[in-house]
This record gives structure tokens, sequence and C-alpha cells, in this order.
């Protein structure tokens, strides 16, 4: 192993944020972690209006058939105590619970391969989507050089494939890896303060083989163990779960941290006080605990039926605002509309929704410009105000506003699964968060979108 450089040889760059997911189903297409998992439909919501040509309700609201992943305070206890039953199983000690320390970035060994770097992503996306923004974990530049662990910043994670593990940090014994382990993932500790520092992941791409779940699973897990959560939760109490000790026999898919309980239990553990023993837990440490959620929805109809109609919205949960949208998808590219044909520009206005971080409903209008021929534009919000916790957001110039008001974003076009959609740019002088929107109708009458920003889970629709 090369000598440790220094932690910061080089300026940092900026880190990216990882986006939400788009998910195409038919001719619908859906971004955010609920689409069809945890939105409501409107008549499930107590509370109606009209925000213009809009129809918006709110009200608290569980999906029924439990598809929500939403799981109680008894149930997310009982989880996280079967950690501590595997680890008697594996001859270790007791569990504590710890502070995850300050918001880390991710940096990946600058020889993985492309559909390693695709593993990550879809990890981070996985894991991401269960944490506040400040708890998420970023991504940052590539890592010219193997550090020793111990060396890692207490703001980093470090991610490295290697072939074979003749690469991998010495065993403690002296003794050799066992051919069949696939990857460790570990973090630097302080034990006075019970916080994760520096984490790091070493993963053998021949001994996970081919298969895009596979490697896909094998990362989440020990990204996972890096980023704080040291144990392995019991397989015969949770089979499906991500953080087994060993890679299910047959796999065909990940499972989506936000459907299950595990996820919840990955939101809970941030509440938790370090130091908390892992037998001793109980629902009171979780504190306030809802296995359902208060629910903002707006929508609006492209056509002369339901299924055409523009739906977004959010939900938000034990300190957690989950942003979304749902649509049919466009008949032709943007440039192809006959309705396009000799404009220069084309603009969508209409509202945006969702939460603040402490759970306010915040409200305002939204507008998406795009330049026909460049496919760049911008993402504007405005007018934003924002009521108390749990009520219908009112008409404008009754709320308090929120931060200064607006919120802007310079925004390209591009291509997800032969679908034309847009997302926010970094561009200089830019506000903080990240928008990932699509065109929704088959004329593109409908823009929609979420904005995820450090104060701010929301989404929005406008129309042509």
């Amino acid at each position: 192993m090369p000598p440790s450089p220094p932690p910061y040889p080089l300026a940092k760059p900026q880190q990216a944020e990882i986006r939400v997911s788009y998910r195409f189903s038919g001719r619908h297409v859906g971004i955010g972690p609920a689409f069809a998992n945890e939105r409501p439909y409107i008549d499930d919501l107590e509370t109606r209006s009209l925000f213009g040509s809009y129809d918006v309700g709110s009200g608290r609201w569980r999906d029924g058939h439990g598809r929500d992943g939403s799981a109680s305070a008894a149930e997310v206890v009982r989880f996280l105590r079967s950690f501590q039953t595997q680890q008697d199983r594996e001859g270790g000690g007791d569990l504590v619970f710890i502070d995850f320390g300050v918001q880390k970035s991710l940096r990946i060994g600058n020889t993985a391969r492309a559909s390693e770097r695709r593993a990550v992503v879809a990890a981070l996306r996985n894991m991401n989507t269960s944490l506040p923004w400040r708890h998420r974990i970023l991504l940052g530049p590539d890592i010219s050089e193997s550090v020793a662990p111990e060396d890692i910043p207490d703001d980093e994670i470090h991610i490295h494939f290697t072939d074979g593990k003749a690469l991998w940090p010495e065993v403690e014994d002296g003794e050799e890896y066992e051919r069949n382990v696939l990857g460790i993932g570990g973090s630097n500790f302080d034990r006075e303060a019970q916080r994760a520092l520096g984490g790091y992941t070493y993963i053998d791409r021949q001994a996970v083989g081919r298969g895009t779940a596979r490697m896909e699973f094998v990362v989440t897990h020990e990204l996972l163990h890096a980023w704080g959560m040291g144990a392995h939760v019991d397989p015969g109490a949770y089979p499906d779960a991500i953080l087994v000790p060993v890679l299910p026999r047959h796999l065909n898919e990940v499972p989506l941290l936000w459907l299950t309980v595990e996820g919840e239990a990955l939101l809970a553990e941030i509440k938790i006080a370090p130091g908390t023993r892992v037998s001793d837990l109980t629902v009171a440490d979780l504190g306030p605990w809802d296995d359902d959620g208060f629910h903002l929805l707006g929508q609006i109809g492209l056509g002369g039926t339901d299924a055409e109609a523009m739906q977004f919205g959010a939900g938000y949960r034990n300190g957690l605002g989950r942003p979304w949208i749902w649509g049919p998808v466009p008949s032709t590219r943007l440039r192809a509309n006959p309705e396009m044909s000799g404009r220069r520009t084309a603009t969508w206005a209409g509202s945006l929704l969702g939460f603040s971080g402490a759970g306010r409903p915040v409200a305002g209008d939204a507008e998406i410009g795009i330049d026909i021929a460049s496919l760049q534009g911008r993402a504007d919000f405005t007018e934003l105000e924002s009521w108390a916790r749990e009520t219908h957001p009112g008409e404008p110039g009754t709320g308090h506003r929120w931060g200064d008001g607006d919120l802007g974003y310079t925004i390209g076009v591009r291509t997800e699964a032969g679908t034309e959609t847009f997302v926010s740019t970094f561009a200089s002088g830019d506000d903080p968060g990240v928008v990932t929107g699509a065109f929704v109708g088959a004329r593109h009458e409908g823009a929609a979108g979420v904005l995820e920003h450090p104060d701010l889970s929301a989404a929005f629709g406008a129309t042509r």
C-alpha cells in the first residue's frame, strides 16, 4: 500500500447530491420514492381546495395495504433489537447506538468500472431516500491513491473495487480473508463521543461475480457498515433485509429500503441517543413516532380521463419529507411536438407543494421555461410560504414567508428510458438543492417534478 497522502491534497470539488429515481410504468412516469406505493388519492385526504386550476388535498393517511413501508414504533424496535440477537449468535459483545457524525461524501477508487459506479449510485439512492438531507451521503471526487482506513477524513467514505483481496487492509490477527468474503465495510470510531468518523469499503469483484443485483446488494450492504451500522440483522427474523450476514441465494432485485422496516430503522437510528444499548431499546427511545403521515397532493386533468391527470405531492412522516409526481408520458419528443413548431421557448406555470425540514407545509408558484433549440432553461419557484404543521395551505399571503421566498435553478433536458426529462445542472448562482422533473401529457401539456433542498422537500406541477 502506498504511503498515505495528506487528507486534502487538492481543493475538494463540490459534491453532488444523488438524484431521486424515475419509474416508468406503461405510458406513465413517476419520480420520487412514493410513485405508486406511497401516494394517496385525493379522495383519501380530508381537506380540499382549489389553487387556481389545481385541486389540492391534505390530511393524514397510511396505505391500508402496507405498501408504503411505514412501520410502528414497536416494529422498528423489534427490528433494531434483532441486531443484538445476531451479535450474540456470532459471539460478539453488547451493541450500542452511535452518533453518525457529520455528513459524509463517498469517494470511489478510480479503477472502478462503469457497472460498479452504477451500483454505487443505486446504493446511495436507496440509502438516501430513507434519510433527511443532512444525513444523506453525497458523491465526491474519485480517489487517485488508496488511503489507509485510519487516515480517511472524518467526512468521507472511500470505496474500492479490487480483483481479489491483495489490496485490502490486513486482518488484525494476521490471517487471510476467506475466499467467500465478498466485501468489507466499516468506519473509524470516536469511542468517547460514540461517533462514527470516516468510513471504508472494499469489494472483491471476482468474488461477487456476475449480476447487477448481486453487486448492488453487496455495495449497499457494505456502505451501510461504512456509514456506521456495523452489525448484522437476524436473518431468521428478517431474511429479506440488506444487512443479513450472507448474500441471499436467489437474489433477483435489491430491496428498496424506503418500502421496508429496515428503511424505517435507518431513519430511527439517527434519532436514538448515542450510547443507548440495543438490548435495552424501547419505543420511548425513538421519541415521537408515527406509522402514518401528513400528505399534500395536487392534481389537474390533462385530458378527458383520470388516467391522464398530472399528480404531484409529498408526505411527511417522522422528520422526513417524501415528494413525488405521477403522470402520462408525452407521445413525442419536445422538438417533434407540432405545437412547438416555430416557437423559440415553452413555458409551464403552476404550483409547488411540500414540507420544510421541520414539517411545516410549504406552497408557492412554479414556472418551468425551456429554450426549444438548446433544450436548456430555468426552474423558478416564487412566493413560497409556510403554515403551521399539519394544516392545509391557505390562500397566497396567509402564511409566513419561507426562506427568502424564492428558489431558482438552471435546468437541462435529457433522456431517461427513451423519455425526455429535465434536471438541474448545478450552474453558478443557483440555489442549493436538486430539481428532477419530467414532461407529462401526450402533447407536453404539463411539466412536473420534485425539488430537494436542505430545508425543503417538495413537488411541483405546471401546465403550458
